[in-house]
């Protein structure tokens, strides 16, 4: 059995980074552009902040509120899994 594909879904290419800075002659440069973050505090921008201490925020207005992650786990929606019965009927009231 031999399949042939008529039409086929075309994806666009990615759409990350891309820097020319390598030079030419390097065979093994990937020309992608790695990103590192620092965060610093307001009061003192010499400071790195460390991962441990970093909260999400988010605004409200004109202030940013602080949440921790375990206030959001907190928040997040948690269905139980099952089937709910509505009810019973006879099957000469369905059309």
């Amino acid at each position: 059995v031999w399949v042939y594909k008529k039409v086929s879904e075309e994806r666009l290419p990615v759409l990350k980074k891309f820097s020319d800075k390598a030079p030419s002659s390097d065979k093994l440069a990937t020309h992608e552009v790695k990103m590192d973050f620092e965060y610093k505090r307001a009061e003192d921008p010499t400071k790195i902040v460390p991962p441990e201490q970093r909260i999400k925020g988010f605004r409200y207005g004109p202030q940013v509120v602080p949440i921790s992650s375990t206030e959001l786990e907190l928040l997040k929606f948690k269905p139980e899994k099952g089937v709910k019965l509505l009810g019973f009927t006879n099957s000469s009231n369905i059309k």
